[in-house]
């Protein structure tokens, strides 16, 4: 068994992916960024360390005394930048740091010290590690905060720029999925990309073949159904002028061709669109023809409940209307072996019910039940016809009953009704 494929946007896998190598190009670029700037930032330190204790040399060279011993602090009191002077001659007082033997910059813990000895005395200017890395950490996050605007303005201008891009193809798919499945008029797409061309003229070549081969079929069905019914009228009129008994038993089989003839006209005309308006149409009325037509020949009894509806307006054609209805009640009276029950409502539903022996429904255009003598075009005009006219058709069976229900739209701005009480079904 195979999986079913998942779904997935061009657009959205495109901007996740340009995103994502942006996004990765800045982010290595400000770890980059940061390393360097870590490096910069402490030879600044060691430089501000050397000019301190220069600077300190050159005012003990121009002193007149010598050098007086002292530990203290420059620019803050609170231990970070410490600035010490020492001599031979007297003590002074312990360092935060262990003691030196040696000139030069030395990484002791938490502290970077630069020792020097000039004139007689020992200088040592140091630095906590902590305040140098706080100081880093400030210049980094000045960074990010001036480097963050310009990625968010990156990142909305990335994705205005693929969706402009990928708008066409949008564009196309959305005018595929858009249509009908009736609609096979090209598409006329235009400003598509070069990638995109071919598809859509394969597509609009696709289009133009099925509706030839479409085409075709309905005009052969539609010119053999045609050029059948006149030699059936002269036949049949043969046959009933004939006083052959064989002659007379064929006139029911003359008949029965020429109603399958006039359904494969009515197919014909329901897949070439033809008489699908909007009305609108009395439904009521349409029924009651249907029926009063339908009676003198009916095998069963037929029983109507209109709902006490006096006109029920439906925004559908009259001559489509009427084929469907038709079908319906002729399926139920040829098959079914009691009395056939139709029942309205004034929201537009109907009911078509009646006992058959063969309650299973047939599928498929020609599908036909086990006792059926048709040939199953009946249904599927019915179902045609009702797909094109928008109309849901519901079927069941069950319990020796076969029932189909119809829910047509009512067009309110014409609709009456009248309530009478002593009115029975007919």
């Amino acid at each position: 068994m195979t999986g079913t494929a998942r779904s997935w946007s061009l657009r959205r896998r495109l901007t996740g992916r340009v995103l994502g190598l942006v996004l990765g190009g800045w982010i290595a670029t400000i770890a980059v960024s940061a390393v360097v700037l870590d490096h910069e930032m402490n030879e600044m330190f060691d430089e501000e360390l050397q000019a301190l204790v220069e600077t300190t040399i050159l005012y003990l060279d121009t002193a007149q005394g010598a050098g007086i011993p002292r530990t203290l602090g420059v620019q803050t009191n609170d231990g970070e930048r410490v600035l010490r002077i020492l001599t031979p001659a007297a003590m002074v007082a312990p360092a935060p740091w262990p003691g030196l033997s040696a000139d030069g910059f030395h990484d002791v813990p938490g502290w970077r010290v630069l020792r020097r000895t000039a004139e007689g005395v020992v200088i040592e200017a140091a630095h906590s590690t902590d305040w140098r890395r706080e100081e880093m950490i400030e210049a980094a996050a000045a960074f990010l905060a001036l480097a963050l605007p310009l990625v968010a303005l990156l990142l909305w201008g990335l994705r205005r720029i693929v969706a402009q891009a990928t708008a066409p193809v949008a564009a196309l798919a959305g005018a595929v999925a858009g249509r009908r499945s009736d609609d096979l008029s090209p598409l006329g797409a235009v400003g598509l990309p070069s990638e995109l061309d071919p598809l859509a003229a394969s597509f609009d070549g696709f289009l133009a073949r099925i509706d030839a081969l479409r085409a075709a079929e309905r005009d052969f069905v539609a010119n053999a159904s045609h050029e059948l019914r006149t030699p059936l009228a002269a036949l049949r009129a043969r046959l009933e002028l004939s006083a052959d008994p064989d002659a007379q038993a064929a006139v029911a089989t003359v008949d029965a061709l020429t109603r399958r003839v006039e359904r494969l006209l009515q197919l014909a005309r329901i897949e070439a669109g033809v008489g699908l308006g909007t009305g609108p149409s009395d439904l009521v009325r349409i029924l009651r023809l249907l029926i009063d037509d339908a009676r003198p020949r009916a095998r069963h009894p037929i029983r109507f409940d209109d709902g006490d509806l006096d006109r029920l307006n439906v925004a559908l054609d009259a001559d489509a209307l009427a084929i469907l209805l038709r079908n319906l009640l002729e399926n139920a009276l040829d098959h079914g072996t009691g009395e056939v029950r139709l029942r309205l409502t004034p929201d537009g539903r109907l009911s078509i019910e009646n006992p058959a022996l063969d309650a299973a429904l047939p599928a498929g255009r020609f599908g036909r039940g086990e006792r059926s003598a048709g040939h199953g075009l009946g249904l599927s005009i019915t179902e045609a016809l009702a797909q094109a006219m928008g109309v849901p058709l519901a079927r069941s069976a069950g319990k020796g009953t076969v029932r189909f229900e119809l829910r047509f739209p009512v067009d309110r701005r014409d609709g009456k009704r009248r309530v009478d009480p002593n009115r029975s079904d007919r």
